[in-house]
């Protein structure tokens, strides 16, 4: 998923433009999540924006407590993380001001209300010109398998690849039904037309390493500046066959 249209403000936080995130009290649901990471990684990169003095608020978005039971590797240099513990969602905090900004994977439901807005009002225009540049559809989700039982079954990576693949094709096939609409989008068959231009092939759904090698790429040089990983890695690392 584009995630610019994920980061939402306070309109009394004095934030007019990325830059101005720097220094301030910014919700999100998991630090390490990968909307967050891509998220920043885009700010950072695109927009040159300051994280380092920030106070990052981690719960859940439009209910209370955590959002889920992460367990993800520690940090490999302190970030300045709190939880919000305090009985409100990060959505109420956003609408009251008691954080300044927030960015993931849903979006506050205070974003319907008159304290919250966009950082980026056409952010569907931002994502397309994001995509034209760079060719990049951000990764949400990855297909894992345990090492034990790949060096069992060498032959599972590419069975598995090939059902997501021939289901994939199929929910394709669908969208592109002109007679009928596959979901409640009145103008979704203009959207088709839309992705067949504007994506690299026609077709922003592609799967294997080799179509989304720029994407990987990137997210692994976000983990690198954001201090998920230790060292630079290569796509080449993380893949046991080339798909």
């Amino acid at each position: 998923m584009f995630r610019h249209g994920y980061v939402c403000v306070n309109r009394g936080a004095g934030i007019a433009s990325p830059r101005d995130l720097a220094g301030k009290r910014i919700g999100v649901p998991l630090y390490t999540m990968t909307a967050a990471v891509y998220i920043r990684g885009v700010l950072q990169e695109e927009y040159g924006v300051d994280f380092s003095n920030v106070q990052w608020v981690q719960g859940a978005v439009n209910g209370t407590g955590s959002h889920g039971d992460p367990q993800a590797p520690p940090l490999l240099k302190p970030v300045d993380i709190v939880r919000n513990d305090d009985g409100r969602s990060l959505s109420d905090l956003l609408d009251e001001g008691a954080i300044d900004a927030y960015l993931g994977s849903r979006l506050p439901a205070s974003l319907d209300r008159g304290n919250v807005e966009r950082l980026f009002p056409d952010f569907r225009a931002v994502e397309r010109e994001y995509l034209s540049r760079t060719g990049i559809f951000p990764i949400m989700h990855l297909v894992v398998i345990r090492r034990d039982v790949l060096q069992r079954h060498p032959f599972v990576a590419r069975s598995l690849f090939d059902a997501f693949e021939s289901a994939r094709r199929a929910a394709w096939r669908r969208l592109e039904d002109a007679g009928t609409l596959a979901c409640m989008l009145p103008w979704m068959r203009q959207d088709v037309e839309e992705m067949k231009r504007l994506f690299p092939g026609g077709d922003p759904w592609v799967y294997g390493v080799e179509p989304n090698r720029p994407a990987l790429e990137t997210l692994l040089r976000y983990l690198l500046r954001q201090d998920m990983i230790a060292r630079p890695m290569t796509v080449e690392e993380l893949f046991p066959v080339p798909l």
